[in-house]
């Protein structure tokens, strides 16, 4: 496990250096985005947990690239059994529960992402990044916002333009997850695939099917089922919504998004 951390941890380096090494983009070189989440959900246990997740989010583009940082503000009501692990919820607890449910907010974990481009040969090919995940342990362990451990990912993003308005895309990254005291987490493999399809002359549906692995053996994966509307209107904004069906007693019974997002 060591030499996979060690790995993993010089690929995450990588991708972060190429990333800030590669010649900036030419015009819109940055690109700010926010959004309202609310998700809802008993994760497989009897209490049901309701969270409201801010997150702002200011990325910078280069020809070869793309650095992103975000800075979540989160809102839980909840027995304590359900984090925040980069930006998603997942139960950290075995058990049906009982305990008396409270809500905390605060400032959820930073997350740091990075990509640089591996292949992308212009319109019908193949384009293939690989990324870099950091979350910092910036939310308020004791609240129940955040596990207080930094974790650190690496992955694969692919996207294929099938026909004139078709994309299909698929992603996998796998996340070494830091294990509070007297815990011992697994480390997770996520995959999602899906599909863009442009609707409109401005107007894009994305679905994805996601599933990722449980923190602690016993509990049910994290299994989901999202679409989302993205809207380019004529002032230069994006205006997006979206609907998350959750699959599994992993994940949340319902999720609903709405946000926007500019470059300049």
């Amino acid at each position: 496990m060591k030499n996979i951390y060690i790995r993993l941890h010089i690929c995450f380096c990588a991708a972060f250096c190429a990333a800030l090494l590669a010649p900036a983009a030419r015009a819109e070189d940055w690109k700010f985005s926010s959004s309202f989440n609310y998700d809802t959900g008993k994760y497989g246990g009897t209490d049901r947990t309701d969270s409201i997740y801010i997150p702002f989010t200011l990325k910078r583009y280069y020809s070869e690239g793309d650095i992103a940082v975000t800075v979540p503000l989160l809102r839980q009501s909840s027995t304590g059994q359900v984090i925040r692990v980069g930006g998603s919820p997942m139960r950290m607890t075995k058990g049906g529960g009982g305990a008396v449910s409270t809500s905390e907010s605060g400032l959820g974990d930073i997350l740091v992402r990075g990509t640089f481009i591996v292949a992308n040969e212009g319109p019908r090919s193949c384009d293939l990044s690989f990324a870099g995940l950091l979350k910092l342990p910036t939310a308020n362990k004791n609240k129940g916002l955040g596990t207080g451990e930094l974790d650190e990912g690496a992955g694969l993003e692919f996207a294929k333009n099938v026909s004139p308005g078709w994309t299909v895309l698929a992603d996998g990254y796998y996340t070494i997850i830091g294990d509070p005291a007297g815990v011992d987490f697994n480390n997770q493999l996520s995959l999602d695939m899906g599909f863009s399809r442009k609707l409109s002359g401005d107007l894009w549906l994305t679905a994805l099917y996601e599933t990722r692995s449980a923190l602690l053996d016993g509990n049910s994966d994290p299994r989901d089922l999202s679409g989302t509307l993205d809207y380019s209107s004529s002032d230069g904004n994006h205006y997006f919504g979206g609907l998350l069906l959750g699959l599994s007693d992993g994940s949340p019974d319902l999720g609903l998004s709405a946000g926007l997002s500019r470059r300049f």
